[in-house]
Parts: C-alpha cells; sequence; structure tokens
C-alpha cells in the first residue's frame, strides 16, 4: 500500500491504480484499509466517477476515526470538498466539510492548515471574480507560511498574487512585483516547470503595460527551458503569445512564424481528440441507423418510411420545444431569484454605509471636540495661568521683607502654578492624537512604544519595512490610533512580557500585525458586533471602513496574533 501511495505521488497513476487491483480487501489491517479506500477513492477521481469517489472518501475516513486518526480524517474533508465542489448533486453539503477541516486547524492551532485554508478560500474567490478578498486570503496564508517558515509555500502563491492583479484587477505593475518576488525563490528551491511559467507570467505582465520587447524576451527565454513535462501544451501557448506579441509591433515576417509553429502544435494536441469524437459520432450513427432498421423490420404495418420520418422529426421537434420551454421556465426563476438577492444586496449595502457614515459623524465630532477643548485650555486657561504667574512674579519682587515661613509658601505656589501651565500646554498640543506632522507615523509609534515599555515587566518592539513616503494624514492617523488601541489592550489584558508590532508598507497595502506572549483567549468568543470586546469592535469597524480586514488568531495560554490589511489608493 505504501509503494502505491508512492507512485501516486509521483503522478504514477496507471501503475498505481494496476497496482490496487492486485490487492485483496480482506487481507488488510484497519490502517491499510483505511489507506486503500483513500486511493480508491482517488482512481475513481481520477476517471470522473464523482459518486463513487465520494462514497470511498467518506469510507476512508471513517476507517481512519476508527482508529483515532483525526488528521489523515480532516485531510480528506479537504479531498471531498474538492471532489464534488461545484458539483449540483453535492452544492448543499460540500461546504461542511471544509468548514470542519477549518473548525479542526484553528481548535489544534494547526498554522499550516490554516495556510491552506486560506489558500482555498482565496482559490474560490479568484473563481467567483472577487479579487479584493482573493487578495486578502492569499496574503494572510503568505503571512502564516512565511511564521512558520514555508518559505516554498509562501513563494507559490506570488503567482496567484500576480494571476490576480494581471487578469481581474488589471494592475501588471504590481503583478511584475509578486512575479519577481516569486522568481527568487524558484531559483534557489525550484523545478525547470515552474521557472517556465515564471517566465510566461512575465511576458503576460509586460504585454499588458505594452512592453512587447520586454515580453517577447522572457517568452524566448522560456522556450530555451528543457521541459520534461507538458512540453507540447507549453510550447504551443508560449509560440501563440510570440504571435501576439510580434502582430502587435507590426513584425509580421515573424508574427507568421510563429503562428504557423501554434497551428503546428495545435493541430498535434487535437488530432487524438479529433479522432475520438470521430469514433463517437461514427458509433452513434450506426447504432441510431441498426435501432432505425430494427423498428422498420420488426413493424407488421405496412406505413412507408417518409411517414415514419416525419412522425420521428415531429416528436424531436416537440421534445425540442418541450425543453426549450422548461429551460426558459428555469432561467426566468433563476433571474427572479438574482434580482431579489440583488435588491437584498444593494439594501445591506446602504445599511452598511449608513453605519460607516455614523462613525465617521462619531469619529468627526469627536476629533472637533478634542480641538476645542485643546484651544480652549491654551487660548483661555493658559493665558490665565500665565497672567496669574507674572502678577505673583511681581508680587514677590515687591514685597522686600519676607519671614522665611512665607517666602516657602510663595515659592511652593509658584511651582504649583508652573506645574499647572505646563500641563495644560502639554494638552493644549497633543491635539493630533501623537501622530505630529514632523515626525510622521513610523517615529510616533516608536516613542509610543518606548513609553509604553517597561523593563522587567514588558517591552514592545517596534519593527517596520517601506514607508519610503509619507502616507495620507489621516490614514497614519487612523493607523496611530489602532496601534495605540491594541497596545493598551495588551498592557490591559494580556499579561505579555514581550510584544513585537511589525509594519509593513507593500506600496498598495499595509500590514500591521501585532503579536504578544500573554495569557491569550477564545478568539471565537469574541463578539465584534458588541460595543465593548476590549475595543476589537470599534476597531474592526473602523479598518473595514477603511476598505480593510482584521484577523485575530489567538488561543488561551499561547497568546495573541492580530493581523490587520489595509488597501491604500494610489491613484
Amino acid at each position: 500500500m505504501i509503494n502505491i501511495k508512492s507512485l501516486i505521488e509521483q503522478n504514477e497513476y496507471e501503475a498505481a491504480f494496476k497496482s490496487l487491483k492486485t490487492i485483496k480487501e480482506s487481507t488488510l489491517s484497519k490502517s491499510d484499509k483505511a489507506l486503500f479506500y483513500y486511493i480508491k477513492a482517488q482512481e475513481l477521481s481520477f476517471n470522473s466517477k464523482i459518486n463513487e469517489a465520494y462514497q470511498y472518501y467518506l469510507k476512508s475516513k471513517k476507517a481512519y476515526l476508527s482508529i483515532d486518526s483525526i488528521d489523515r480524517a480532516m485531510d480528506i474533508n479537504l479531498k471531498i470538498y474538492n471532489v464534488i465542489t461545484g458539483e449540483e448533486n453535492y452544492s448543499n453539503i460540500y461546504k461542511k466539510y471544509f468548514d470542519e477541516y477549518i473548525a479542526y486547524a484553528h481548535k489544534k492551532g494547526d498554522s499550516s492548515r490554516i495556510a491552506i485554508s486560506y489558500v482555498i478560500l482565496g482559490e474560490n474567490d479568484f473563481d467567483n471574480n472577487h479579487p479584493r478578498e482573493s487578495l486578502k486570503n492569499f496574503k494572510k496564508a503568505i503571512a502564516i507560511f512565511n511564521k512558520i517558515s514555508n518559505k516554498k509555500a509562501a513563494n507559490q502563491l506570488c503567482s496567484n498574487i500576480a494571476a490576480i492583479y494581471n487578469e481581474q484587477l488589471h494592475k501588471p505593475d504590481s503583478a511584475l512585483y509578486y512575479l519577481d518576488k516569486e522568481l527568487e525563490g524558484i531559483k534557489l528551491n525550484g523545478t525547470v516547470e515552474n521557472l517556465c511559467y515564471n517566465y510566461m507570467n512575465h511576458a503576460a505582465s509586460y504585454y499588458y503595460l505594452g512592453n512587447h520587447i520586454k515580453a517577447i524576451e522572457y517568452l524566448k527565454m522560456a522556450d530555451n527551458l528543457p521541459l520534461s513535462k507538458f512540453k507540447n501544451k507549453t510550447n504551443q501557448q508560449i509560440y501563440e503569445f510570440l504571435y501576439k506579441n510580434y502582430d502587435a509591433i507590426r513584425d509580421y515576417s515573424n508574427a507568421y512564424k510563429y503562428l504557423q509553429l501554434n497551428k503546428q502544435f495545435s493541430d498535434s494536441l487535437n488530432i487524438v481528440e479529433q479522432n475520438i469524437a470521430i469514433n463517437n459520432l461514427d458509433k452513434k450513427y450506426r447504432t441510431k441507423e441498426r435501432e432505425l432498421e430494427n423498428t422498420i423490420l420488426k413493424g407488421k404495418v405496412k406505413t412507408s418510411k417518409i411517414l415514419i420520418y416525419s412522425i420521428i422529426i415531429l416528436l424531436i421537434a416537440i421534445i425540442a420545444i418541450a425543453a426549450l420551454i422548461i429551460k426558459n421556465s428555469r432561467r426566468r426563476e433563476k433571474i427572479s431569484k438574482q434580482e431579489k438577492l440583488i435588491e437584498q444586496q444593494k439594501f445591506e449595502k446602504a445599511m452598511k454605509e449608513y453605519e460607516l457614515n455614523s462613525i465617521d459623524m462619531i469619529l468627526e465630532g469627536q476629533d472637533k471636540e478634542r480641538q476645542r477643548i485643546a484651544n480652549d485650555l491654551h487660548d483661555n486657561l493658559g493665558s490665565m495661568l500665565a497672567t496669574l504667574k507674572l502678577n505673583f512674579e511681581n508680587l514677590r519682587i515687591r514685597k522686600k521683607e519676607l519671614r522665611e515661613e512665607e517666602n516657602k509658601l510663595y515659592e511652593r505656589t509658584d511651582e504649583l502654578i508652573e506645574e499647572a501651565y505646563q500641563k495644560v500646554r502639554r494638552i493644549a498640543h497633543a491635539k493630533n492624537a501623537g501622530v505630529f506632522a514632523s515626525e510622521g507615523l513610523i517615529p510616533a509609534i516608536q516613542k509610543l512604544a518606548e513609553k509604553i515599555s517597561i523593563p522587567g515587566k514588558i517591552q514592545l518592539q517596534v519593527i517596520p519595512f517601506g514607508f519610503a513616503d509619507r502616507l495620507e494624514n489621516s490614514l497614519e492617523i487612523a493607523i496611530f490610533r489602532t496601534v495605540q488601541e491594541l497596545s493598551t489592550n495588551i498592557i490591559k489584558h494580556s499579561q505579555a512580557t514581550e510584544a513585537t508590532i511589525h509594519l509593513t508598507d507593500h506600496g498598495d497595502s499595509i500590514n500591521i500585525m501585532i503579536e504578544d506572549n500573554g495569557v491569550g483567549f477564545d478568539s471565537s468568543k469574541i463578539n465584534l458586533d458588541d460595543a465593548d470586546g476590549m475595543g476589537l469592535a470599534n476597531i474592526t469597524k473602523k479598518i473595514n471602513q477603511l476598505g480593510g480586514s482584521v484577523e485575530i488568531d489567538s488561543t488561551p495560554g499561547k497568546g495573541t496574533t492580530i493581523i490587520i490589511d489595509i488597501p491604500v489608493d494610489n491613484d
């Protein structure tokens, strides 16, 4: 059984399935029987027998659970999800297998499985044309893979992100950034096929940018690689793309050359499929011909062939019309449901915009009130204290002969007035919530960390990356307040001794990751709709308003990690 599994991992499917037929199920142990069912399910899935494959996956899962192999059973959940997703017969149940897999991964604290969950969510969002959600899930997966030092898995996701920027967001510059990152990893730990696909994706990005010369350069580099898998199919794609780029720069000689090469490879790839299609058509024709002959021979009526053919044509027409009527009826029903769904989505969107506008108005009101108080302190109370201090100084200077006790009283009163004046002055100058125009976001957060850090009790470390340019002022203030609130939560609730604040400027998004080694909490019990929730509800609403996302990963006794992604509009 182990050898058969090894053959499948090497993509030697025919040899593996052939060996499987020589094994008697009754002679196997429980663990081998579970593996037998699993490989049998893979064989059936490979041959597009989805219903039978599903049943064997269920038998394998049950067998693994019986021997307490929970990890393997949960991995089979993922296999089931991949096999039956999109199958009409399973549209009501496929999601439960994925949900069970995610719940198990979080319960166990298995970072690798959690990252895989985000990858699958990202792929589904990509297939359903939700590029922003897909980006968020892929980036969360990359952050976790990097955290557990799985650089290869993180690197492979760069290709997925590049595809989103090229095909759905139409930002080829951003795609090139991630393709360059992927290329660095491929050169260290990749295959020739990985390198070929990376060059082709580079060419696609330059094609969208209108730099056809650069696209041709990468395509020729891909064409020169010694591929061992899917060589014909890959060459056909390369030549098709070379033809399009040469045609775009009006080099018609080379365009025609690669068009011919593309046609040759396309014809060679299609010839087998064409032969199969022709054979199938021939079989269908001969079958129908025999059926017609038998019908004519067995019929005892002396109705002419023309009448029989007319009846058959009439029946076919009636069936076709009935099918069209049913199809149109279903289509109208589907359109009606879609219209209702669109109306519901519009209503939910309007409610969400109303809620976000309300939050904006509250925050704007708070800012104006803070500024008004600061101005009042500075202009009114500050001026009064300054005047009082001058008068008091003048009174003390004029009074030449003072007893020692009275002199001490004057000095103490003078100190209190000075202290009050300085406090009022500090409050008045703190109206920008710590983000000063002359310093910027990163220095302000570093100062915050220095103030909060207490030797021997808690140490906060700030690790910035990027931030070559200043952000828009309101965004800097929002990020600072978020970090300030989360840092306060760490001091109040976490009992941590160490905390790290990672801030990364990706150009088109800002990533904030705050980790601590505190007592943690059960993140599944946090209600982000609650007004309390250690300030997490307000933080989440504000980040959502900015178009970002908040991910909370915490387990009792294992600390807390909070990941925040905020998109940046560079237009």
